[in-house]
């Protein structure tokens, strides 16, 4: 179930608009559960996070399986509902943390994203009235919460890329990760770039699976996912 899942992974990024690289964080920490939800499905270092946005993104994930022929099943559903989850208390995580370094998301930098966003368009153009009625019907916020919600996951992947930024990868070492996986250094030079860049991705990924393990420490996180799936 967990290759099927990974098989079609690339449905669940596009549907949802994930977040870069998600894939790589892991270790969320335990959870505390309590019956105190308003409303929310997590609450993220006293920050709540709406279930209904949850329910939102799942049911689009699941409708886009089905769409593709997919037989959609309990143990599908489980493993949605659960990636769904982790990376949104993700972007609540890293959107916080961006928050307390002052990095901030003008707002022209959303209103661009909402004009060139295709759905929102109709002939080519932004559509006023498409971008109302998409967001009413298929993400069923208001234009003033979607575009929260986008600014938070632009906040989220800002962090990210401040991250990823940061990673440095020196000639030594991208020569002596090109000798682990190769027999010589006779096209190091040809594929230097591909091999620095793919070391980077793997540095990066190791830093941010260490500086989550870290926030998740120090942030409380409390899940009320099976509260709100069994109607309380």
């Amino acid at each position: 179930m967990i290759s099927f899942f990974s098989k079609h992974r690339r449905i669940v990024f596009i549907v949802t608009v994930s977040i870069f690289l998600v894939g790589v964080f892991v270790g969320l920490g335990a959870y505390v559960f309590t019956d105190t939800t308003g409303g929310a499905v997590a609450e993220v270092g006293g920050h709540k996070i709406p279930y209904q946005r949850f329910t939102v993104q799942v049911n689009r994930v699941m409708s886009s399986f089905k769409d593709s022929g997919t037989d959609v099943n309990e143990i599908l559903s489980r493993s949605v509902k659960q990636e769904i989850f982790r990376d949104m208390v993700i972007e609540e995580l890293l959107s916080q943390q961006a928050d307390k370094l002052g990095m901030r998301v003008p707002d022209f930098e959303v209103a661009v994203e909402v004009q060139n966003t295709p759905q929102f368009r109709e002939g080519g153009q932004f559509s006023p009235r498409a971008y109302y009625q998409t967001v009413y019907k298929e993400f069923q916020m208001s234009p003033t919460e979607y575009e929260a919600w986008r600014q938070k996951a632009r906040l989220a992947s800002k962090f990210k890329q401040f991250l990823y930024t940061s990673v440095k990868v020196t000639p030594e070492e991208a020569k002596a990760f090109y000798l682990a996986k190769n027999k010589g250094l006779g096209n190091f030079e040809k594929e230097r770039a591909k091999y620095t860049d793919e070391l980077a991705k793997q540095k990066f990924a190791d830093v941010a699976n260490y500086m989550l393990r870290q926030l998740t420490t120090k942030q409380e996180i409390k899940s009320f996912l099976d509260q709100r799936e069994q109607g309380r």
